[in-house]
C-alpha cells in the first residue's frame, strides 16, 4: 500500500531560525488521541542560515536538515513531510460564505479578501482555505474544492518546481506580508459557512519547497505555525465553549494565537523573544549567553532565587509582555463581539520554560496562565527518550505538524481502501 499513498510515513518539520525539529506520529485506529511519537530529533541551527524565516543560505540549510533527519531518534520512515511557514510572513484570516455556495463563490470569496488586506499582486501570492463547520453538508468539502479547482493554490507550491525565487526576493515580498493582528473578525452570521483561510507569498513558498526538495523530502503540505500550535495545544476532545490563548515564545520571534468556538480565530506577532531575555539578562549581569541561559531557567521569576537580581532585571521587561497581550485581548474582544472571554493562556516555546512565568503572568493578566501539555492528543506510551513534560514545549510545533501528516496518510490511505 505504501507504493500507492505518497502520504506514507510523513512526519512533522519545524523550521526555525535557530533550530530545526522533527516529529513523526503513527495513527493507530480511528479514535483521537491515538498518536504515537516514533521519532524525532532537535539540531541547532547557527545565525546566518536562517533570518526571520528568510533562508539566508540555502546550502547550509539543506545540510543541517539532512542531518537533521539522518542523526533522529527512532528512524524516520519515508521522506514526506508536513512543514510551517514562518508566522511573521503569513496571513490568516476567518471569513464566512453563505450556506450552500459553490466553489467558484469560495474561491472568489478568499480573492476579494486577499485583495482587500494583502498588499500584494494576486499572481504573487499563494492561499489555501479549510471549511470549520465541518456539520454544514450544502458545502462542498475541501477535497470536492480542491477537485473542482484541480489543484489548489498551498498544493501547486508544493508539487510544482519552484521557480528559481531568489532569497532577496523572498524577504522583500515576505516583509509586505499584513500583521495578522490588523484584521477584526466578526461575529457569526445565521445561514453561513466559516471557513479558514491562509495566504503567503509565492516566494517565500517557493523557497521553501525549493529546501525541503534539495534535502531529499516530497512536501505534502506548508501549514501556517499557528494552525500546527493550536493542533498541539488544544485536546482534540476540547469543549467548542472554551476561548484560550497560546503564547508561543520563541528563540527570535513570539506570538499570541486566540482559538475560540472551536477554530483559530487570529494570530499576533509579539516583539520580544527567547534570545532576547536570555541577552538582556547576558548583559545586566556580565555573563555568557550560555550562564545567561541558564540563570533564566533555574531562577527565572522566582524572587527568592539569585538573590533577586533576575526579578529586577526582567520585570520591566515580563511587564511590557503584559502589556502586550492585554491589548491584543482587549482588540479581541472589541474586535470580535460574539467572542468568549479567554480564561486561560497556554505557553510554549522554548522561552517559556524559565521559572515562575506561568505564575508572574497569571497575576498580572488576572487570568489562568499556565505552560501547555504537549501530550494533549498524543498517547501516553511515549519514547523513554523523548522529552519529559516542559522540556517538550519547545516541540509543540512539530507534534502540531505530525499530527496533520498522520491525518493526511490516514486520510489518503481510506481513499485507497
Amino acid at each position: 500500500m505504501s507504493l500507492l499513498n505518497p502520504f506514507s510515513n510523513a512526519f512533522g518539520l519545524d523550521i526555525g531560525d535557530r533550530t530545526f525539529k522533527i516529529v513523526q506520529v503513527d495513527r493507530r485506529g480511528k479514535r483521537k488521541q491515538t498518536y504515537r511519537v516514533t521519532a524525532w530529533n532537535t539540531i541547532d541551527v547557527p545565525e546566518g542560515v536562517m533570518d526571520r524565516g528568510i533562508i539566508k543560505d540555502m546550502d547550509a540549510a539543506v545540510k543541517y536538515l539532512k542531518k537533521l533527519c539522518g542523526d533522529a531518534n527512532g528512524r524516520i520512515h519515508g521522506s514526506a513531510v508536513v512543514a510551517c511557514l514562518p508566522e511573521a510572513k503569513t496571513f490568516i484570516k476567518i471569513i464566512e460564505v453563505p450556506k450552500g455556495s459553490s466553489a467558484e463563490v469560495v474561491r472568489e470569496a478568499v480573492r476579494r479578501e486577499i485583495e482587500q488586506n494583502i498588499p500584494l499582486p494576486p499572481e504573487d501570492i499563494y492561499s489555501d482555505w479549510q471549511i470549520i463547520d465541518e456539520k454544514s453538508p450544502s458545502l462542498p468539502s475541501p477535497k470536492a474544492l480542491a477537485a473542482t479547482d484541480k489543484k489548489s493554490e498551498v498544493k501547486k507550491a508544493v508539487e510544482e518546481k519552484a521557480e528559481s525565487a531568489k532569497n532577496d526576493d523572498a524577504e522583500s515580498a515576505a516583509e509586505e506580508m499584513p500583521s495578522n493582528d490588523d484584521e477584526k473578525p466578526a461575529a457569526m452570521r445565521p445561514n453561513t459557512v466559516r471557513l479558514l483561510m491562509g495566504a503567503a507569498p509565492k516566494s517565500l513558498v517557493d523557497n521553501y519547497t525549493e529546501l525541503l526538495e534539495k534535502a531529499g523530502l516530497a512536501p505534502i503540505a506548508l501549514e501556517i505555525e499557528a494552525t500546527a500550535i493550536s493542533r498541539a495545544i488544544i485536546p482534540l476532545n476540547e469543549s467548542a465553549d472554551e476561548a484560550v490563548g497560546i503564547l508561543d515564545i520563541g528563540a527570535t520571534r513570539s506570538s499570541l494565537v486566540i482559538y475560540d468556538s472551536g477554530a483559530l480565530q487570529m494570530s499576533i506577532s509579539i516583539p520580544i523573544s527567547g534570545n532576547d531575555i536570555t541577552k538582556l539578562v547576558s548583559e545586566s549581569l556580565s555573563v555568557s549567553l550560555v550562564d545567561a541561559e541558564k540563570l533564566k531557567r533555574e531562577c527565572g521569576l522566582d524572587a527568592d532565587r539569585c538573590e533577586d537580581k533576575m526579578w529586577n532585571i526582567l520585570l520591566p521587561l515580563i511587564d511590557d509582555i503584559t502589556e502586550k497581550i492585554h491589548n491584543a485581548l482587549r482588540f479581541y474582544k472589541i474586535g470580535f463581539p460574539a467572542g468568549k472571554k479567554i480564561e486561560c493562556l497556554y505557553l510554549c516555546g522554548g522561552g517559556a520554560l524559565f521559572r515562575e512565568i506561568d505564575t508572574v503572568l497569571s497575576r498580572k493578566l488576572t487570568i489562568k496562565a499556565q505552560r501547555g501539555n504537549v501530550f494533549a492528543n498524543l498517547s501516553p506510551r511515549l519514547p523513554k527518550a523523548f522529552p519529559k513534560k516542559d522540556e517538550a514545549l519547545m516541540y509543540a510545533t512539530a507534534i502540531g505538524l505530525a499530527i496533520r501528516a498522520a491525518d493526511e496518510n490516514a486520510a489518503h490511505h481510506n481513499s485507497l481502501s
